[in-house]
């Protein structure tokens, strides 16, 4: 029942700016002719399980088919589709509900006998609350909202708990993916823009698509995966004991993963769902994500990223381009091939807090318009991160000024013996710089990149540092943050003046003595 290949069970809302409801493999013609505009059931935080899930599938059905190019019709993704699960002849594998728990349901491993129904012991009633999370603020992601779910809440939640939850407590344990049971499965890549600079569904489906498969060969290098392993998990019968886990090196480079036992019911005519514990599905003692996900960079240690609580923040990503181990997806092309190709780093992530036992504190997302002269190579967003580490360098040193001056202020204007309550009230003006800087930190650094003139590249770097014809630098936005901070600090009345002088005095003169910003003050 619901069967997501052939019944009109996913919304799409199109280029044409109509709502239609398509199957899976309507999904693909529409993904592939680049009418898809959005999912309007898909929560942000789910974007990239649905993402990923399309890339994997398209990609082994594909590969098994010996095909390189996407196909464009309903025909060919059916027989592709299809073709990943021949021995199931009603489709088991791809409807949502199937009564017969020994038989496989979408996203939904089998039991081993009907006996083990009983296991299936905690209902759930709404989608949102399958595809829940340890959060700490509802209002980060808001759980159990979905009153009147439609069909593809529960989809989009399905394939979000099974490929890319951390572990939540004892039976419920996390995906392959991640470094460690309470972290994050990232996404960093480089995807096709549209001249507006927007980074669409379809062309960037068919991109991972396809480069996924021109660099199939490389996953066999330092992957514990295999060419033509098992494809998807949810078929192969699980009761959840730890004897029936399953080693990565069974698996396909481009396995889609389960981690929990769910299966799909209709009680008083709606949809809900039942869930038991387990043991992991697949061996877990020593991979820490080195499963060479296409989207996850790695450290020097080749364990998998995670993104913490911080996320994507300009400084944050600078950090991300100095790992040695870029996932495929992220190494950037040669625009030689397609020199009008606009391009751009996408990055998305739950912000996990793993001290926290894998707490989500919010959902980041962020798209960055990359130049040509970026993506010209991998050595080239090498660079890019490179320069990005001079300029984080200049910031924080005009942070460092800004907090001692502050400092000074709420010290009643003595610079020498500051203390710990006078940095933390110095901390709230350094984080308004970070969110200003932020704003265009990666578009006015490519400004500079792409120059390559050596005294010109000199005359942006300080012109975005100081600037006093109109458009703000850096320093600019600090001294206004240093005003504002002794506008709004208390400080008693008799000593106001000498710390406002004080505070000032030390700002102006750190930033033009030898240890500031000499130069740009010639």
């Amino acid at each position: 029942m619901y069967n997501i290949l052939v019944e009109p069970l996913i919304r799409i809302d199109t280029s044409d700016k109509e709502r239609i409801e398509s199957s899976l493999i309507q999904v693909y013609v529409e993904l592939m002719a680049d009418r898809v505009e959005a999912f309007p059931a898909l929560r942000p935080h789910q974007r990239h399980a649905w993402h990923t899930f399309l890339v994997q599938l398209g990609a082994m059905a594909m590969y098994r088919k010996g095909m390189t190019d996407p196909p464009k019709t309903a025909e060919e993704w059916g027989g592709l589709l299809c073709g990943l699960t021949p021995d199931w002849r009603e489709d088991e594998p791809w409807q949502l509900v199937m009564d017969d728990i020994t038989r496989p349901a979408f996203m939904q491993p089998p039991a081993s006998s009907i006996d083990r129904f009983k296991d299936y012991n905690k209902t759930v009633a709404t989608p949102d609350d399958l595809d829940i999370l340890v959060v700490s603020k509802n209002h980060d992601l808001k759980s159990a909202i979905a009153i009147e779910p439609n069909v593809d809440d529960w989809i989009f939640a399905l394939i979000t708990v099974q490929t890319g939850s951390a572990q939540d407590g004892v039976g419920n344990y996390s995906v392959s993916r991640i470094r460690s049971a309470y972290s994050a499965r990232p996404a960093f890549s480089i995807a096709p823009t549209s001249s507006q600079g927007t980074v669409r569904w379809g062309p960037h489906v068919r991109w991972d698509i396809v480069t996924l498969l021109e660099r199939r060969e490389e996953f066999s290098d330092n992957a514990m995966t295999i060419d033509n392993g098992i494809p998807l998990l949810w078929l192969n019968p699980w009761d959840g004991a730890k004897i029936e886990s399953i080693p990565l090196s069974q698996l396909d480079h481009f396995f889609i993963e389960v981690c929990r036992r769910i299966r799909l019911r209709i009680e008083g005519g709606k949809l809900m769902a039942v869930r038991a514990g387990s043991k992991s599905q697949l061996v877990r003692k020593t991979d820490q994500g080195r499963t060479k996900d296409p989207w996850t960079p790695v450290d020097a240690e080749g364990l998998a990223l995670n993104v913490g609580p911080s996320g994507l923040s300009y400084k944050r990503i600078t950090a991300y381009l100095k790992l040695t181990n870029w996932p495929i997806l992220l190494e950037a092309i040669d625009p030689n091939q397609q020199s009008d190709l606009k391009t751009a780093l996408v990055a998305r992530s739950l912000k996990r807090n793993t001290r926290k036992q894998g707490m989500t504190e919010g959902y980041a997302e962020r798209v960055i318009p990359l130049s040509p002269d970026v993506t010209s190579g991998r050595g080239s967003l090498k660079d890019l991160g490179a320069l990005a580490e001079e300029r984080i360098r200049d910031i924080d040193k005009v942070q460092r000024i800004l907090s001692h001056a502050i400092q000074t202020f709420a010290n009643r204007g003595d610079s020498a013996n500051t203390k710990p309550e006078h940095r933390e009230r110095a901390r709230e003006w350094l984080d308004r710089l970070d969110e200003i800087i932020d704003t265009r930190f990666f578009e006015a650094l490519q400004t500079e990149f792409e120059e390559t003139d050596a005294g010109q590249r000199k005359r942006i770097r300080h012109g975005w540092l100081l600037n006093d014809d109109g458009e703000y630098g850096v320093i600019n936005y600090a001294s206004d943050l240093l005003t504002d901070a002794t506008d709004s600090l208390p400080c008693p009345t008799i000593y106001r003046y000498k710390a406002r002088v004080n505070a000032q005095g030390l700002f102006e003169g750190r930033l033009r003595g030898n240890a500031g910003f000499p130069d740009l003050f010639l």
